[in-house]
């Protein structure tokens, strides 16, 4: 069995954001979002893959991407949309037997390990997870079923497709018509468990979240961590990482490789400082995620905020995210979404909803 992972989309809803990064590969807890995808496959016995992505992605896959026990052939995609990406990633399968995933999902490992046994229990030639959304919500791919398969619809569901599909290797020209055509070859299992689709800046907040509530506190052997800093519950600090003094990481929070925490400072509530990322003295960041190299300035307070890769924030920057709203079928807020790259100047005090 070989996976096609599909990462080469434009992540509108992520928009002005993914114009410079692959959404695939945004940083959550250390990790590519699209490395949770492969380490589940993994887990379910599957060693061999193909990356279906950008340019862009492709160099971010090549620099980052993390090879251990598995093969990995990254395509950069030619054709357009999901089903072009289908295409070219089964031009480049050797196996009879797929699956076909999309790698800005995040699910725990057992919904892979699901969907493969599903496959090797019920002789079926196409096995797809389903998952119970709530009504109005709109997502790739709304599911009805009938006594003899499924309905892709469009609306009038709380049934969706769950983005990770075992198929034949033969020829497809509409995705969604190929798994509606199998019928009774198609088998399906409903999954009611952790998953989330990362298709807007608010999902990247659950995301980690969603993560961290299962996550207990680690603290690396080779982290920094001041005597007079705190540390609270469902925190983790990775390698090299440095928490000076009077800090507070109160959690639960994700502290990075080689990040740095400045004198001062309270990361809280579902935070996540990436990689080589560096949060200045007295600063607050809620509910925020910072991208690996990002820098945040002293004295500024983040809430509900995405800092792009290798952004930069002055000094004394105020992010806010009220008032709340309703985003998919679903209340959301937002601080702000800041690209990579970007830079803010000091004291700049960004509206709700931002996107730079």
């Amino acid at each position: 069995m070989e996976a096609i992972i599909l990462a080469g989309g434009k992540g509108e809803g992520l928009s002005p954001y993914s114009d410079k990064e692959q959404k695939e590969t945004i940083s959550l807890l250390g990790r590519m979002l699209i490395s949770y995808s492969i380490q589940g496959l993994r887990k379910a016995g599957i060693k061999d893959f193909i990356v279906v992505t950008t340019e862009k992605g492709r160099k971010r896959l090549e620099e980052d991407l993390e090879l251990k026990d598995i093969s990995i052939d990254i395509v950069v995609q030619k054709r357009e949309g999901i089903n072009g990406a289908v295409k070219d990633g089964i031009e480049k399968a050797s196996e009879d037997t797929l699956v076909v995933a999309f790698g800005d999902i995040l699910a725990p490992e057992e919904f892979y390990i699901s969907l493969v046994n599903a496959y090797l229990t019920s002789g079926a030639e196409v096995v797809v997870p389903l998952i119970p959304i709530s009504e109005g919500l709109q997502t790739y791919g709304l599911v009805k079923l009938t006594d003899r398969g499924i309905i892709i619809t469009n609306e009038g569901s709380t049934l969706a497709l769950g983005g990770a599909y075992v198929i034949r290797n033969e020829e497809i020209d509409d995705f969604l018509t190929y798994l509606q055509s199998k019928g009774d070859k198609l088998k399906y299992f409903i999954w009611s468990e952790e998953w989330l689709d990362i298709g807007y800046p608010e999902d990247i907040i659950n995301g980690i979240e969603m993560m961290l509530k299962r996550e207990k506190t680690v603290i690396s052997d080779t982290s920094e961590i001041a005597k007079t800093a705190i540390i609270g519950k469902k925190v983790i600090v990775d390698d090299n990482a440095i928490i000076d003094d009077y800090a507070v990481i109160k959690g639960p929070a994700y502290i990075g490789k080689n990040a740095y925490i400045g004198t001062y400072s309270l990361i809280r509530d579902y935070s996540s400082i990436e990689n080589n990322a560096i949060i200045g003295a007295y600063c607050e960041i809620a509910r925020s995620s910072v991208q690996p190299y990002a820098e945040v300035g002293s004295k500024s307070y983040l809430t509900s905020t995405i800092v792009g890769r290798k952004a930069k924030l002055g000094a004394s920057v105020i992010t806010s995210s009220y008032p709340a709203s309703v985003i998919r079928g679903r209340i959301s807020k937002l601080g702000a979404l800041i690209s990579p790259e970007v830079q803010v100047p000091h004291g700049e005090v960004l509206k709700p909803g931002s996107k730079l």
